[in-house]
Formats: structure tokens, sequence, C-alpha cells
């Protein structure tokens, strides 16, 4: 929606609020998309959207709510009474009904589930047991199943009647008697197959699944190695239990990734937060890794300050060191992390990755290294000096191009969420390393350096 439109909407809408126009601002608002009623109630204030979503009929506003950004919804959801919140979120497929119930507090989740009906309440209850971001609480119960002794009459029939309860749907999953999942029925087969045929003698027994268990990150692995719509999910007994849609899926990838890059950053804020204090609280932590960094930082040119105090000139590179390896520990980071966050480094390759990145930190540091070298010499008069600054900037940036590949693969291995390496960690690391490196490097050389 493009700003000047977004703005006359705007105004139109708080100027019929003002008057009090029900029916008009409900026909309104039903000409728009629900992503579009989501977005337009973004940019209003608490007292507008819940005047605003108020209007809207439960099947409408089950479907903005889905749609509305994190931070304004749990603006809406803390205003909203139990009664209204059933009546939209029973209108929801159990995966989406399940989000919303999870932000609510416990006791108004517990209100909202007692008011939806017994099979809606049942089934979101079930997917409120399974871990935060796994495949179990990712997925939807409702699917598509056949027997595999149905006929294709029969598995038509059931068809029809899932279009009539869930409506769009992508696969229809075949079971054995046990509900375990033993394939998938392509609909073009199904529709050119007699009606007499058996569902097992048409369907396709390669299907992929995941189990309930997996991360949803490697779900989102899945779906990209295999270019599709939608994956069924089983338990430990290989039974089907639900299913995840493409679209379930790029909200992983949306969230992960502005995750990733929030961490990297320093900060996991959300861009729309407007409380002060929040945003101050959760960029602390990082401020003050930046602070350590410091401290440390200026301990160790205390504990050289003899060295610096015998050639001062030393000081003039110092900036130049530590922000080289910041910078290049910083791209192999962002590099490794992008590449673990997309499975695209194996456990088998991860030396091989970190060969090539050191490999790639001799060359740069080679090149980068000789030019600040020769500048040193030229500007001081002194080999010695371009030497000491050389081999520095080369050891600094080949030790920063390695940590910043090894780091984030060690901090993956222990659970920890590598995008954070490729923030205020690898930062502080390097710089740290860089000013190590060349001071001992330069008390090493003072005697030429002095001469």
């Amino acid at each position: 929606m493009e700003e000047e439109s977004l703005r006359k909407i705007l105004d139109n809408l708080r100027r019929y609020i003002k008057q009090d126009q029900r029916f008009l601002l409900r026909d309104l608002l039903h000409t728009f998309h629900p992503a579009d009623v989501a977005s337009i109630l973004s940019h209003m204030d608490d007292e507008e959207v819940e005047y605003l979503f108020g209007l809207l009929e439960p099947e409408v506003a089950s479907e903005v709510l889905r749609e509305m950004d994190e931070d304004a919804r749990e603006h809406l959801l803390g205003r909203l009474g139990s009664e209204r919140l059933s009546e939209v979120v029973g209108r929801m497929e159990s995966d989406d009904a399940a989000n919303i119930i999870s932000e609510l507090p416990e006791d108004k989740a517990e209100r909202v589930l007692e008011d939806m009906s017994p099979q809606a309440s049942r089934e979101v209850r079930e997917l409120l047991q399974h871990r935060e971001d796994t495949a179990g609480r990712l997925m939807a119960v409702e699917v598509v199943a056949v027997n595999q002794d149905d006929t294709v009459d029969r598995a038509i029939a059931a068809i029809r009647k899932a279009v009539d309860e869930m409506g769009e749907f992508y696969y229809v999953y075949v079971v054995d008697d046990e509900g375990r999942l033993v394939g998938v029925l392509p609909l073009a087969r199904l529709l050119v197959s007699r009606s007499d045929r058996k569902v097992s003698e048409i369907m396709k027994r390669d299907v992929v699944s995941v189990p309930e268990d997996m991360d949803q990150e490697e779900v989102a692995q899945i779906f990209r190695r295999y270019d599709l719509v939608a994956v069924p999910v089983v338990d430990e007994d290989g039974k089907l239990i639900g299913r995840i849609t493409v679209d379930d899926v790029m909200e992983v990838v949306e969230e992960e990734t502005s995750e990733d890059i929030g961490r990297m950053a320093g900060t996991d804020e959300t861009i729309r937060e407007e409380a002060a204090w929040k945003i101050a609280w959760a960029r602390f932590p990082w401020i003050l890794t930046s602070l350590l960094s410091g401290l440390i930082s200026g301990s160790i040119i205390g504990a050289f300050q003899g060295t610096i105090g015998r050639f001062l000139p030393l000081t003039v590179f110092i900036p130049i060191i530590t922000a080289m390896g910041g910078n290049i520990g910083l791209q192999s980071a962002s590099i490794t992390v992008r590449g673990l966050a997309l499975g695209k480094i194996d456990t088998f390759e991860i030396w091989k990755r970190v060969l090539r990145e050191a490999r790639v930190g001799i060359m740069m540091g080679v090149f980068c290294g000789g030019t600040v070298g020769l500048v040193a010499t030229l500007w001081h008069k002194n080999p010695a000096f371009g030497l000491v600054v050389g081999v520095a900037m080369w050891c600094a940036i080949l030790v920063a191009a390695t940590m910043g590949t090894v780091v984030p693969i060690i901090f993956r291995k222990f659970k920890v969420d590598p995008a954070i390496a490729a923030g205020p960690f690898i930062t502080m690391s390097n710089d740290i390393t860089g000013l190590a490196i060349y001071l001992s490097i330069a008390t090493a050389m003072l005697k030429w350096l002095v001469e």
C-alpha cells in the first residue's frame, strides 16, 4: 500500500470514527484484504484499533489478527475480552489458534479455551504441549488423509468432505489401519484412475515427512531442499499427526532472519517497540559487552605502556589494526552464520571451511599488512616499524578470519545461537587479540624500533 494512499485511508477512518459511522466503517474495512487491514491498524492508536477490530466479522477478524505484526497484536490482545477472542480464534486453523493462545496470560488463555468448541480447544491444547520452535508446535492438525485400502471413489468422497471443513490443502496423505504414514496421493493420479482401484496401487511411497520434535529451522531447510509446499508431521511411531504449509515456514524464515540480524547487531528488540526502557534493557547486555571489551583493551595498553612510552608512533596504528581485524572477523562470522542457517555447512566440511577462510585471511593479510607496513616505513623512515605494523596486521587478519569461522560453529555445537558470534562477541575478541598481537610484536622488536 502506497504511503499517500495509506495516509488518506487513515484520515478517512479517523474522521468516521469520530462520527461513529459504524456501518460505513464496517463496509469500508471489508473492502480491503486482511493483510491491508492489519497494516492500517498498525498505524493507529490502541483505542482506534480496538474500535475498528470490534466492527469486523469473526471470520475476517481472525485473518486480520493472524496478519498483524507481533507488537500490534500484543497490544490488541491485551484489550480484547475472552468472549470476543474465543469467537475470533475459533475461526482459525489449529496452528494459528495455538500461536495466539500462547501469547495470552495463562488465566485469560484458559478462559478463551473454555469458550471455544470442545474439538478446537482440544486441538489447541495438544499443540501447546509441544516444545516451542519445533515442528509439533508449528504444525496444524487439520490434514486430508485416506486409508491405503480405500478405493478411489472413497478417497474422492473424503477429499470433498475435507474441502468443506478445512478449505485449501495441497496433498492427500495415505495411512495404514494404525494411522502410520505410508505414502502421498497425487491429485492428478487420483482423477485419472478408475473408481474401483485401491489407493495403495496409485500412491507414491517415497513421501518426505518430519518428526514432531524437529527444530523449525531444520523444517525450513527440508522445504527448501525438496521444494515443498507442505510436509506431513509424524510422531515417534510414524503416525500422521499434522502438516506444515509453506506459509508457516515463510514466517519462520522471517522470524529467524530478523532474530539473527538483531543478534548480529547486538540487540533483540523489535522494530516497532516504542517503550524506551524496553529498548534500553534489550541493548544493555551487548553495550556492557562492548564496555568490557574497552576495559580489557585499556588494560592491555596499560600492560604495554613501557613499550608505548619508549616509541609513541605505535599508538597511531592501534585503531587501524583493531578495526581491520574486527571487520574481517565480522565478514567471516556473517558468512558462516548464513551458511549454518541455510544448512549449507555440514559437520564434515567444518575444517574445509576453516582452512578456506584461513587462506583468505593470509591473502588479505599480505595485501593489507604490506600496504600499512609500507606506509609506516615511509612515514617514520624506519623499516623495523614497517615490519612490526605489517606483521601485526597480517597476524590480526589471519586470526580474525579464522575466529570468525570457528566461533559460530562452536556456538552451534553447544546449542547457542551462532548469530551472537557475529555481533559484539566476535568484535570484542578480535579487538583484544589484535591489540595483544600488535603490542607483543612491538615489544619483541623494541630494540630495533628505538634504534
